[in-house]
């Protein structure tokens, strides 16, 4: 009750909440994920963002690669509703903190498209579900680059083995919060993923990177 009241006041007062862009990237991995972007704009196909929250790095990186003459279309996947119970309690068992589990509650479809709207990025697609259920024909594709932001060890595994079969060659794909030792378990996920595939485990400022040569 109390995160969908919460909502509700977010999404009838994004020009006063939201002035400037919530993105949750630490600058650092920011900066990286931007000039990644950049440098495959060339690179045929999309760009796929897991996790979104509430918009805002997809705001300033849609904007920005509007402002190059890119032409493709930046989708968003996202529940919208935080965490799902089952994949939270999966890694509150191997360390992360139970606390944590509402973090991402007070959200919604309507309230990231209207911050988007605001911060002229209006053509961002949205994609409404958990990406590990999401059906294989809302996925998309191909992809230059994808930036996956999910926090926890199972759905990132599961979306590395649905979105890697998509990434053109020359793009990559980027898993937030790697860093070692720190209490999210994405790195779990990536680390799985690239022990199966061989492919080299690679980090930049706590992104994981996988590259398709």
């Amino acid at each position: 009750m109390f995160a969908a009241l919460k909502t509700l006041v977010k999404e009838n007062f994004v020009p006063v909440i939201y002035r400037y862009p919530p993105f949750m990237l630490a600058p650092e991995r920011l900066a990286v994920y931007l000039n990644a972007l950049l440098a495959r704009r060339h690179v045929p196909g999309d760009v796929a963002e897991i996790g979104c929250n509430l918009g805002g790095t997809a705001a300033i990186a849609a904007r920005m690669l509007k402002r190059t003459g890119w032409h493709g279309t930046y989708v968003c996947f996202d529940t919208f509703g935080g965490f799902v119970p089952e994949q939270f309690e999966a890694d509150v068992a191997l360390g992360t903190d139970a606390h944590r589990s509402d973090m991402f509650a007070s959200n919604s479809k309507k309230l990231v498209q209207r911050i988007l709207d605001y911060h002229d990025a209006p053509d961002v697609r949205l994609v409404e579900g958990d990406i590990t259920k999401i059906p294989d024909d809302a996925l998309g594709g191909p992809y230059a680059i994808v930036l996956l932001d999910i926090d926890l060890s199972e759905p990132t595994y599961a979306a590395l083995n649905r979105f890697w079969p998509l990434l053109s060659p020359g793009g990559a794909i980027y898993v937030d919060d790697c860093p070692e030792g720190k209490n999210w378990k994405a790195r779990l996920g990536y680390a799985r993923f690239c022990e199966e595939q061989g492919l080299p485990q690679r980090y930049e400022y706590g992104l994981g990177v996988i590259e398709r040569s």
